[in-house]
């Protein structure tokens, strides 16, 4: 389901010719009568791109849309072709560090990114979380409950856990 050529080169965000990864085409969302996304259409390559605006402008809601944590009011969403919300195969590509604090205090790094690990179907769980905690320099603290972290601590655990499973696409709020 990976879009034609002349609709992929009319997609804003990429360069001509080049495949995309993620294509939003004609998304809006709305809450009742507020408009938090109208109209949007981009396709994202692989590589590393940014969202940038003001508060407000909708780069949370676009990420949440990503992620199929929300749904479209309208219009059409895919990664790799296909289409993201309730996709179970597309979760597995996906890795999502929130903006919100999504963290129980009571477990320690360790243990909240082995449970990422575990929901990912990961083969050795406890290697997994190893690995991604490595990733993110947090060995010394990761036998520590979250709960005592600073708030830069609990971003880097989330980034490990967000990570535990390699994903071919990360989000970061």
């Amino acid at each position: 389901m990976s879009a034609p050529r002349e609709a992929r080169e009319a997609l804003p965000g990429l360069v001509a010719g080049a495949s995309p990864t993620v294509v939003f085409e004609h998304v809006s969302k709305w809450y009742g009568d507020i408009v938090a996304v109208s109209d949007v259409s981009f396709g994202v390559a692989a590589g590393v791109t940014g969202l940038l605006g003001p508060n407000g402008a909708g780069k949370s809601t676009i990420l949440k849309l990503m992620s199929g944590l929300i749904s479209p009011s309208s219009g059409t969403i895919a990664i790799h072709g296909h289409p993201v919300r309730g996709n179970v195969s597309v979760y597995k590509r996906l890795g999502l560090v929130p903006e919100q604090e999504t963290v129980y205090p009571f477990l320690t790094g360790r243990e909240f990114v082995r449970l990422n690990a575990v929901m990912q179907g990961m083969a050795d769980p406890a290697a997994a979380a190893a690995q991604a905690i490595g990733w993110v320099e947090m060995e010394e603290a990761a036998e520590r409950a979250v709960g005592g972290y600073s708030k830069g601590m609990r971003q880097r655990i989330k980034v490990a856990a967000a990570l535990v499973h390699d994903p071919e696409v990360l989000l970061l709020d």
